[in-house]
């Protein structure tokens, strides 16, 4: 399943829904479609049967695990065999352009970004001891850790600057060389501690895209004293437009990303893990509970990121990430220092109750 976050607007504000991207391109939310169903098998109490069932949030909807899908699956069924998009004034299926696709996980419970592209961190290396172009600061690397070899590191990263599809990602004041990076978003679906590495993939739900956007020449200054990254990442990253279950998706190594600024094509690339993802579930939960909602950043795949050919974007530019079977993260630059809306992580919504007329 495609799984998204939708906001419909009404006068009193936004209401959010969990719902999922059907092959002709509408959206199905899930706990109307749920709901629907279960009022035609006479089920008592259909309205929180369905809530329960296929939760209307998706960090609750992760939570519910293969039950939650299964149920979704079938009200989907359900629903395109009989053809149903409203029923009892419940509305249940969207044309796109009704709705606003958000970030699928407005507020992760975590976001871990770990560094798994050999070619790309030599990239980024070599390109960065190129302190004019950087911005003219000292590079915070001059060689590949030895240790990068050994050990899939990460760092944490905020969870509410994180902006969804079409939205406009602010340029911060305190940075001249402004950047993306394309990464993959692998999403943690059940809780574990101690979990051995062959069982890992178990506990991958899904994918989607994630860009970490970075403040190079700043970057280089913070990381100088040998703490962090902070502000240069935490500044804002983007997540999305879905997240895409891991049924669908055979090998995410094989699947073809492309990088466009401004509609020209800046990289095309694919994953090249130097450790695969069983063992980054094995290595935190060696020391860590993991949970559902969990993020685990690829780190960025080769190419994917500006700073590795010294090609910066600009205040204004529009980059688009995209991705085989998962989509397209699009975001607008904004100008450099100034603000822009707050982010759906930050925004307020109504958790209002739907009306029905029967």
């Amino acid at each position: 399943m495609k799984l998204v976050t939708f906001g419909i607007s009404t006068p009193v504000g936004e209401i959010r829904r969990v719902g999922a991207i059907t092959a002709d391109g509408r959206i199905v939310d899930l706990t109307a479609a749920r709901e629907i169903q279960l009022r035609e098998d006479n089920c008592a109490e259909a309205e929180k049967a369905a809530v329960k069932e296929c939760p209307d949030k998706m960090l609750e909807f992760i939570r519910g695990g293969e039950a939650a899908l299964k149920a979704a699956k079938d009200a989907m069924v359900y629903i395109e065999e009989k053809n149903i998009t409203e029923q009892c004034g419940l509305r249940a299926v969207y044309r796109a352009e009704e709705v606003k696709i958000l970030t699928p996980l407005p507020r992760p419970n975590s976001v871990r970004c770990f560094s798994l592209s050999e070619k790309h961190m030599l990239d980024g290396i070599a390109s960065m001891q190129d302190a004019e172009a950087w911005g003219n600061t000292k590079p915070s690397l001059t060689k590949m850790p030895e240790e990068w070899y050994n050990l899939p590191t990460y760092y944490k990263t905020g969870t509410t600057e994180i902006y969804g599809p079409d939205e406009v990602v602010p340029w911060p004041a305190i940075t001249n060389k402004f950047d993306y990076e394309l990464e993959i978003g692998v999403v943690i679906g059940k809780e574990g501690r101690n979990v051995p590495e062959e069982e890992g993939e178990s506990y991958i739900y899904g994918y989607t895209i994630y860009n970490d956007w970075s403040t190079r020449d700043f970057q280089n200054r913070e990381m100088s004293v040998n703490l962090g990254p902070g502000l240069c990442k935490d500044n804002a990253s983007s997540l999305g437009p879905c997240i895409v279950t891991k049924d669908e998706i055979d090998d995410i190594e094989k699947v073809k990303f492309t990088v466009s600024v401004n509609g020209e094509t800046w990289a095309e690339t694919h994953a090249d893990f130097y450790f695969p993802l069983k063992h980054l579930v094995y290595y935190v939960s060696a020391v860590q509970t993991i949970f559902p909602g969990d993020i685990f950043t690829t780190g960025t795949l080769p190419g994917g990121s500006g700073g590795e050919k010294k090609s910066w974007i600009q205040p204004g530019d529009v980059v688009e990430f995209s991705g085989e079977g998962i989509g397209v993260l699009r975001n607008i630059i904004g100008e450099k220092g100034a603000a822009v809306q707050l982010p759906a992580a930050q925004r307020s919504w109504l958790d209002a109750e739907r009306k029905r007329d029967c």
